[in-house]
């Protein structure tokens, strides 16, 4: 499947789709940085403001269920996860075709492997249909 621009870049993956082609929840164990209007006061006074989601111990978004793996907070999600497309991302490349098993690595596969962007597998798009329904 080959998909313009425009759809290439769109947010509104098929996470489901994703999770069964074989990302391993590949986005929800990246860093996510928060704008400073998503931050909120640091408890200890003194400290800034937490710029950042924190992870659980194996590495997820601590918002991550792994038993529905879905986001806990989806309807708040920080404005990066709303905004994130996880398909013209080089390193989601290396996690279907290799799996998951830190960023460090995929970063390092991805300089190795050198994917051409049309060779990248693409994690479907939610139906359009449902969306106008929203």
């Amino acid at each position: 499947m080959t998909l313009n621009e425009n759809e290439f870049y769109r947010s509104d993956v098929d996470c489901d789709a994703g999770r069964y082609a074989g990302c391993g929840s590949y986005c929800c164990r990246l860093l996510v940085r928060l704008d400073p209007d998503e931050q909120v006061p640091n408890e200890i006074e003194g400290l800034p403001p937490k710029g950042y989601v924190d992870k659980d111990e194996k590495g997820y978004c601590v918002n991550f269920n792994r038993k529905t793996h879905h986001c806990n907070i989806w309807a708040t999600r920080p404005r990066v996860c709303r905004e994130y497309s996880c398909n013209p991302d080089p390193l989601l490349q290396i996690a279907l075709r290799e799996g998951f098993v830190s960023v460090v690595q995929l970063a390092r596969r991805a300089v190795e492997l050198n994917i051409p962007k049309d060779e990248f597998i693409t994690i479907p798009f939610v139906r359009d249909d449902i969306n106008d329904k929203n």
